[in-house]
């Protein structure tokens, strides 16, 4: 794994990579796709459970993976807009280091969990559009994701996460970026969504609000939905499972990393 400093407006951020060595008894090098990492933690830290492992998983399917460690709250700091500021600036110097990773720029995904999923389901939704994005980042973006998945996501701060108004002037001031079913178009990008109905944390209502508006505008998606598990569950397997916390391990909702890589199939972005 390799640390990256990247930096937008002063504004400096990490990356953690995770490159997919050439194969040496090769003639000729394989572009692979690419996946960034949006790991949850009720948007004040991120949890390692959704980091290095997504990663790792990603990789034994062929991708590179970054984390990519998206602006907190932190004292007087919002999270908006930078966390997109700085997905657009990780998006951009991906361009930059495509021949030398051999980086497919056609096939780069982003993937985020619970509040992580807010941070992509409003730069699918936002940043998109030339319209919306002119606000947010005025430099051009010169790469787009083709793809994205949200697992668990927080979609809505006003639909049942986080509960109080102040938890969500603390996320931005600006209520522009609260809903990110709300800036939806046209443009948007293939979404796959996977949540359970019981959880208690981030409402699954929050799910149908984005899954809703996407069918509303014909942008493809799907849409997973476990009858039970708890919040944050990740790979829920013995990977991710915090040590004496039997209830990070489902393995009836385990199916959705098999789910999502038949999806990525479907979008053209893995080979069938």
């Amino acid at each position: 794994m390799e640390k990256i400093k990247l930096n937008y407006q002063d504004n400096s951020f990490d990356l953690d990579t995770y490159w997919l060595d050439p194969f040496s008894d090769f003639d000729k090098q394989v572009n692979h796709p690419l996946v960034i990492i949006f790991p949850g933690g009720g948007f004040t830290f991120q949890t390692d459970r959704e980091a290095q492992p997504i990663a790792l998983k990603f990789a034994s399917e062929g991708f590179h993976a970054i984390v990519l460690h998206y602006q907190l709250i932190e004292n007087d700091t919002q999270v908006y807009p930078l966390a997109l500021q700085q997905t657009a600036t990780t998006l951009n110097w991906l361009k930059s280091q495509a021949k030398k990773h051999n980086i497919d720029l056609n096939k780069i995904i982003l993937i985020g969990f619970s509040a992580g999923g807010h941070v992509v389901a409003d730069f699918n939704s936002i940043m998109t559009n030339a319209e919306t994005k002119e606000r947010v980042y005025p430099d051009s973006l010169s790469v787009m994701p083709a793809a994205n998945i949200l697992c668990y996501p927080v979609i809505d701060l006003s639909a049942g996460y986080p509960q109080t108004v102040k938890e969500r002037l603390a996320i931005s001031r600006d209520t522009f970026f609260w809903q990110s079913q709300r800036h939806l178009t046209k443009y948007a990008k293939p979404t796959f969504i996977w949540q359970t109905v019981d959880d208690k944390t981030v409402p699954v209502n929050n799910s149908f609000l984005y899954s809703e508006k996407l069918n509303e505008l014909n942008i493809p998606f799907e849409l997973h939905l476990f009858e039970s598990g708890r919040h944050g569950l990740s790979l829920g397997t013995y990977v991710t499972q915090r040590p004496g916390n039997e209830e990070h391990i489902n393995k009836y909702v385990a199916k959705w990393w098999e789910l999502v890589v038949n999806w990525l199939k479907l979008q053209k972005i893995l080979k069938d």
